[in-house]
């Protein structure tokens, strides 16, 4: 008796047990991760037992590297049937008992096609057991019997290793059987066999996997799982794409809160079969894929948003083709990934909110003015630019440019929605023509106002405007307003967001404008839908104009105007409310008003 016999068979009148190998798991999961060590057999997929085990084949090792034929479907009336390879030859082709003579494809070295086909003639006769053991104990290479069956006379099975199909070979009445016979083997080069999907094999693909589940750590251990039908006369490869969809789908069904997945060394080529996990499995944050055929990171988009903590790929071709960007490819399909095949990853440095603490925005602000008094000069300007602007003619802003003024505009979005805007947009990134550039440069105020002129006639919403003034001198200022417009005389009506900042100088009684830069965009629907609300907006009343302001934000200015002018916040209140919660005009009438000394005294008393 072999030592991988006398552990597991004491007599036939036994129950068998084969080895299982999940107690290393660990090593491959970690001492701190979920592990699939044995412990309560989980008993969420089948309660049943398994009704004259053969699990008594002591089975060790991987699986070879070969590359198989995974997509071959062997069509045959018979379950179980691999396809022999042209050129090989079994014991049907030899004379009567002449089988040591060689055989060819035992001696091709590695391919393709790298299953064998044992055939033991007479094997009928015998029990099963008894051959197997022999053989295992015997071989010189450990192997595992795959579809072990019966036809006719004879017996056969499947082994993946071609090394184990030759050192069977050697085996060729080598063992001599009960009745004083000697063991007949062929061997014959296959594609995998293929076993047809029935109710029969999802219950013994359920028996196997409730086999693999440990309950107490929620985890699953499917690595190499077609070894689990090791003997019997039919097996589950996760490399056939209905069987692994039927796994998912009994993953799903039964056991939707487990936490670690192992599907290493299962010859995987594609990941489609796994999409369901995505939305399925909530609290799967441990996934092993190592030592597959997965050759790109194109099929992982199927599992984007899943909220993996722990990855292992290594042993499958990708990692190699993608080189140095192999981390960051992964990282991209699955940001929160704190582990990559057992290597602890950086936390990665970006602007996205991870959760772990809440951030207080900054209050918006309508205006953000360097000098109140320069504040009022611009809203003035802008008040009468846009009148002009949205009027049926824009000739009248020839008086708002200088004489050798410079002006430009972007625009973004699609072409379709956009065709006015997009062909006379000077957006570098898409121009590469350096006459296209310069041409779509506005010089002088006459070509500027003859190309705003040709843009559609708009109405703006002042309700919507931001102002910033971050420079103001006695020669110059530079001042940016942002806010949406609605086109008038196109069939859509669109609304549009502009930001437009200009450069202007004193020049008489007013301002004129030397440098203008506008862009023009589609707004956000949030922001769209704040739009022209109220129907008594007009560019009369932009000085007074102020965005739509929270109960949140009014507290805010509230507290901050108490603190800055001393009266209680409900005067504080008072004083923001009607000046439609302008902080700085307010600011600025209080100032008025206390230097006046007409804020009464109660004003300033706090409770």
């Amino acid at each position: 008796m072999g030592r991988n016999f006398r552990k597991n068979i004491v007599s036939d009148n036994r129950r068998y047990n084969e080895h299982d190998d999940r107690g290393k798991i660990k090593d491959r999961l970690g001492p701190k991760q979920v592990g699939f060590v044995d412990g309560i057999r989980g008993g969420q997929i089948s309660k049943r037992h398994r009704p004259g085990s053969s699990k008594a084949l002591h089975h060790i090792g991987l699986l070879p590297d070969e590359d198989l034929d995974l997509d071959v479907e062997v069509r045959s009336d018979q379950a179980g049937r691999g396809r022999p390879l042209y050129g090989s030859r079994s014991w049907r082709g030899h004379r009567r008992g002449n089988f040591n003579r060689p055989q060819h494809g035992l001696h091709m070295g590695k391919s393709a096609f790298s299953w064998n086909k044992i055939i033991l003639r007479n094997g009928a006769k015998y029990d099963k057991m008894f051959i197997l053991k022999e053989l295992v104990q015997r071989s010189s290479v450990k192997f595992v019997p795959i579809c072990y069956q019966v036809v006719n006379s004879n017996a056969f099975f499947y082994v993946e290793d071609p090394e184990a199909g030759r050192a069977i070979k050697e085996l060729d009445k080598a063992i001599e059987l009960p009745d004083g016979f000697h063991l007949q083997i062929g061997i014959e080069r296959c594609t995998p066999p293929n076993v047809p999907m029935n109710d029969t094999l999802v219950e013994k693909i359920k028996l196997a996997m409730s086999d693999r589940y440990n309950a107490q750590t929620s985890a699953l251990n499917l690595s190499s799982f077609h070894k689990s039908f090791s003997g019997e006369s039919f097996y589950a490869p996760l490399w056939r794409s209905n069987i692994l969809s039927k796994v998912v789908e009994v993953i799903v069904d039964h056991i939707p809160e487990v936490v670690a997945i192992d599907l290493s060394d299962n010859k995987l080529m594609s990941l489609d079969a796994l999409a369901p996990m995505r939305l399925k499995l909530e609290k799967l944050s441990i996934l092993y894929l190592k030592d597959n055929k997965l050759c790109e990171m194109r099929g992982f988009e199927k599992l984007r948003g899943m909220k993996l903590v722990e990855l292992k790929l290594e042993g499958n071709p990708l990692k190699d083709r993608l080189g140095s960007s192999y981390t960051d490819s992964v990282r991209r399909i699955f940001p929160v990934l704190q582990t990559l095949d057992g290597k602890s990853l950086p936390k990665v440095i970006g602007f996205d909110d991870d959760g772990t603490h809440a951030v207080e925005m900054p209050v918006t602000q309508p205006k953000l003015l360097k000098s109140a008094e320069a504040g009022n000069l611009v809203l003035q300007f802008l008040e009468q630019y846009f009148k002009l602007y949205d009027s049926d003619s824009r000739q009248p802003l020839l008086d708002a440019y200088d004489e050798n003024a410079l002006m430009s505009m972007t625009a973004s979005g699609t072409y379709e929605s956009m065709k006015a805007y997009i062909e006379e947009s000077r957006n570098f990134t898409r121009l590469s023509s350096e006459q296209r550039k310069i041409k779509l440069l506005r010089r002088g105020r006459l070509p500027i106002v003859s190309f705003l002129s040709s843009l559609p006639k708009t109405q703006h919403d002042p309700t919507t405007f931001t102002l910033d003034l971050p420079f103001t001198s006695q020669t110059l200022m530079i001042f940016t307003v942002t806010g949406m417009f609605k086109e008038k005389e196109t069939k859509s009506k669109a609304i549009r967001h502009f930001n437009r900042c200009f450069i202007v100088v004193p020049r008489g009684s007013g301002f004129c404008i030397i440098n203008e830069t506008l862009f023009i965009c589609n707004p956000t629907a949030s922001n769209a839908k704040t739009a022209f609300t109220n129907p008594n907006s007009s560019m009369q009343t932009l000085s007074q104009a102020s965005v739509n302001v929270d109960d949140a934000t009014k507290q805010t200015l509230a507290k901050a105007f108490s603190d800055m002018s001393g009266m209680n916040v409900e005067w504080s209140v008072r004083c923001l409310e009607e000046n439609q919660w302008n902080y700085d005009k307010s600011a600025k009438i209080f100032q008025d008003l206390k230097g006046t000394g007409k804020i009464p005294p109660e004003a300033f008393i706090k409770t």
